[in-house]
């Protein structure tokens, strides 16, 4: 039943299992006959038997006053010479039976409804309660003789009065038998059997219909999927590497769960640790070891409380015994407070589960169900190399290389870097021609670990796509070569911290962060896409005025979530607007300025733990307090441009397509702006040309630039346009 290779061939065992069904089929239609007989003779005695729907007769009450004549039944069917031969049957029929389940015992795999009993511990009547309501996918015919047994026309389904009349036996056996169709008895509490509603006794539980599930009934016929109503809501759990510090302590932790299991009820586990540290992955290698496959919960796809979740929770505890699997419950956010609902579902799970439950959160877990414990620490350098090198096998060899620098930029855990090999593969496999080998490249893998690596952050910040290079940047020459060496640092990190051996003195302080300082325009949102261009790295805008919250603790909450998002990307951040966060604040005068150090305090910390490159941005740099500028390692100020930068910025800022030949480029470098001002210039400028169907002219310049001039409410001065001054004015 199971999808790991059988000892005998599964068309083999089909059909031996649906020969033993029709064997079982047999004995209960045997079964059957012999109750027929029984209930024929009490019948015989009632001379208006024909018309019970319409009269009660007295011979009918006897009968009822009576109830079941469990002894005078026994001797009935010993006595009967008619009975007597269909008991001979049944024994033949049984020990035909019981030969073909030991030769599938000698084969090693059992028929589907041995392994069922097997798999719930189940009675021999509670076995013969799911072959009863089985029979009926087998045979329809049995509907209409289950009807006559129970000598009601409507009744044509089993119910727990027939299974009871024809299996429960007498004395303590019928006290256990009825106990079978309690709630919380196998049968319906692991969800194997359903009490319906009948159509004309609906109140009386004993005649009410018992519906095989439909997933038990493929199970028996020989199918062991996944029940549908299931689909969305489980996820298996890739295989991932786990860190090689992991394996002996995932070792001894399967051992003490498979030493605490309790009439089939595991204890339950809680794996701790931060996000993306690898939590799935050990549970994933430490199912392995107990043999279970491990299916993760999809929080999105949870019934809302009510019937609907019961019902998920007895279907999710049966399917983890049928498939043997454990659960894993990724909790990171809702014991970080954010998701109640998910912690309240974890709650129930740990409470109504008998199976493998797995809780992965960032602190210890408390509940009731007793739980072991085991922490994965954030894996160091070491760890994230193997993990790389494990999951990139047969490539590790011509990229053991480029493994250095995705270690420093991407700070991935076991599932990221699944994943982003196995895009960076995909990727390969795309551009190779067919029949071409997929060769796996180092831009493959860094494509794919940036596309990994944004998904969250995208969510927080503005994503920008950057598309200026080293060549299109206008900066005085000692800025140019602070920009180049802000670049250097970030690439030069594998050799610096790893190689020289830094990374051993440095726990905290390595991340790069910056200062750019400058007026509106003076290209620190350039340079910030130029450094991202050159890295190759994702840029990212955080408007650090929406961040800021009046309320107390808010501003941290939000800096939180964006350095989290962040983090396993490497990416450079930049906070724009930071004089909203920043000034002179180092005075505590208010409680106002005491948290605004708070805040400061906290965002420059993280700047100093990133991994990647944090850029502030900053319109008014003299506001902001010295003791906390020291604390960034890079202050770039970005100058007004004087003439001969202005004429620069005018001759790059159009494309090569464009026609300028007419352009007076001396006249433009005397214009007092900065190139923020140039580029929109330029830009309305070629629109007032395209619209005139004419190459870009200076009438079209200067009719741009009084409306850039009145839109920034700059004087349009005599002595600045010189000969223009009468156009433009």
């Amino acid at each position: 039943m199971n999808e790991s290779p059988l000892p005998i061939e599964r068309e083999q065992w089909s059909l031996a299992n649906q020969r033993y069904l029709n064997g079982e089929l047999r004995r209960l239609r045997l079964i059957l006959q012999r109750r027929v007989l029984w209930l024929r003779r009490q019948w015989r005695r009632d001379q208006l038997q024909n018309y019970q729907s319409l009269v009660i007769s007295d011979a009918r009450a006897d009968l009822l006053l009576r109830g079941e004549e469990r002894q005078a039944e026994a001797r009935f069917y010993a006595e009967d010479a008619e009975a007597v031969a269909v008991s001979r049957a049944i024994a033949e029929t049984e020990e035909d039976l019981a030969r073909q389940a030991r030769a599938f015992a000698e084969a090693g795999e059992p028929p589907s409804i041995d392994a069922l009993v097997e798999l719930f511990s189940l009675t021999q009547f509670e076995r013969s309660v799911l072959l009863l309501c089985f029979a009926t996918e087998l045979d329809p015919n049995c509907e209409r003789l289950y009807a006559y047994v129970q000598d009601d026309l409507t009744q044509n389904y089993a119910t727990p009065r027939l299974a009871l009349a024809l299996f429960g036996g007498e004395g303590d056996a019928a006290l256990n038998a009825r106990d079978s169709f309690l709630p919380t008895a196998p049968l319906r509490g692991f969800r194997l059997v359903t009490l319906g509603q009948g159509a004309q006794h609906a109140a009386t539980l004993s005649a009410r219909p018992l519906r095989l599930e439909e997933r038990i009934a493929d199970y028996l016929s020989g199918v062991n999927q996944l029940d549908e109503r299931l689909a969305d809501t489980l996820r298996p759990v890739a295989r991932a590497p786990v860190a090689p510090s992991q394996v002996e302590l995932i070792g001894r932790v399967a051992e003490r769960l498979r030493a605490g299991v309790t009439d089939g009820v595991w204890p339950a586990l809680n794996i701790t640790g931060e996000r993306g540290v690898g939590k799935s992955a050990a549970a994933r290698s430490l199912c392995e070891r107990l043999g279970l496959q491990l299916y993760s919960v999809n929080f999105a796809r949870v019934p809302a409380a009510g019937a609907e979740l019961q019902e998920a929770f007895q279907v999710l505890r049966r399917e983890a015994v049928m498939l043997q699997f454990g659960i894993y419950l990724d909790a990171t956010e809702a014991d970080a407070g954010v998701e109640a609902a998910r912690k309240a579902f974890v709650d129930d799970a740990l409470a109504r589960l008998d199976a493998l439950v797995v809780v992965g959160s960032r602190e210890r877990w408390t509940a009731e169900r007793e739980m072991l414990s085991m922490q994965i620490p954030k894996p160091d350098t070491g760890a994230r190399r193997a993990m790389w090198l494990e999951s990139l096998e047969t490539a590790s060899e011509t990229l053991d290389g480029e493994v250095e620098d995705l270690i420093q930029q991407f700070d991935f855990g076991p599932s990221n870097i699944r994943r982003a090999v196995e895009s960076a593969r995909a990727r390969a496999r795309l551009r190779a021609g067919e029949g071409d080998e997929a060769k796996l490249t180092a831009a493959d893998l860094w494509r794919a670990c940036r596309e990994q690596a944004g998904g969250q952050l995208s969510e927080l910040a503005q994503r920008i796509q950057p598309c200026y290079t080293w060549d299109d940047i206008v900066l005085p020459a000692e800025l140019h070569s602070l920009l180049r060496e802000i670049a250097a640092q970030v690439s030069n990190r594998p050799k610096v911290y790893e190689s020289w051996g830094f990374g051993a003195k440095l726990n905290r302080g390595r991340g790069i962060s910056a200062l750019f300082a400058g007026s509106s325009g003076t290209g620190k949102t350039m340079a910030a896409e130029v450094l991202a261009n050159h890295l190759d790295l994702d840029l990212y805008r955080i408007d650090l005025s929406s961040v800021v919250s009046k309320y107390i603790g808010e501003t941290e909450k939000n800096l939180r979530r964006v350095f989290d998002a962040a983090e396993q990307s490497g990416a450079i951040l930049f906070f724009d607007e930071a004089d909203a966060l920043f000034g002179k604040r180092s005075e505590v005068k208010d409680s106002h300025d005491r948290y605004a150090n708070i805040e400061i305090n906290y965002l420059l910390q993280r700047m100093e733990e990133y991994r990647g490159m944090a850029i502030l941005a900053t319109n008014m740099k003299s506001q902001m307090d010295q003791a906390f500028m020291r604390r960034l390692r890079f202050n770039v100020d970005f100058p007004i441009p004087d003439a001969s930068h202005r004429r620069s910025i005018w001759q790059k800022v159009f494309p090569k397509q464009a026609d300028v030949s007419k352009l007076d480029y001396d006249f433009l470098a005397r214009l007092e702006i900065t190139g923020g001002n140039i580029r929109n210039i330029a830009v309305n400028a070629a629109f007032l040309a395209a619209s005139e169907g004419e190459p870009i002219q200076m009438h079209h310049i200067l009719r741009a630039t009084r409306q850039e001039y009145n839109k920034i409410d700059k004087l349009i001065l005599a002595s600045e346009f010189g000969d223009y001054y009468a156009q433009v004015k």
